[in-house]
């Protein structure tokens, strides 16, 4: 497995590896591409063979990353390509001199909420009702 930075040309990719996740961020393609030019974002993708089977998606300024969107192929899921993906985010901050990230998931999301705390993650709060009006988003929070 191979993991690099992600590039406009990877957008439909990336929005195709979004769709097999239901509780991710669904940007879609357009919202790809509209993500990964900005200054600063960074998209970081997991490949196997020619396949991209996986990203993480950062936001970092002054000093703070926001982890905005992460996802796994099914198939691929359960053997750590989102904790690297995750790490290669967190190194990312650290030699930008970042001292915090924080996220957002929904309650629901089991599976990501676990794979945020095995990265060291830890709860600070949480918004009632903030997807589609009915699921609350847990606050996520890493000092670094």
């Amino acid at each position: 497995m191979k993991i690099r930075r992600a590039t406009v040309l990877d957008a439909k990719s990336l929005a195709q590896v979004e769709q097999t996740q239901p509780l991710s961020a669904h940007w879609g393609e357009k919202g790809f591409c509209t993500e990964i030019p900005q200054a600063a974002s960074q998209i970081w993708c997991a490949e196997e063979g020619e396949n991209l089977i996986g990203f993480a998606a950062l936001r970092f300024t002054a000093g703070f990353g926001e982890l905005l969107n992460v996802a796994v192929r099914p198939e691929f899921c359960r053997q750590g390509i989102g904790f690297k993906l995750i790490s290669r985010l967190i190194n990312q901050v650290l030699e930008g001199g970042g001292e915090q990230i924080t996220l957002e998931v929904n309650i629901r999301n089991r599976a990501a909420i676990a794979l945020y705390s095995k990265a060291g993650f830890c709860e600070v709060g949480r918004r009632e009702k903030f997807y589609n009006g009915t699921d609350d988003a847990l606050i996520m929070s890493r000092n670094l």
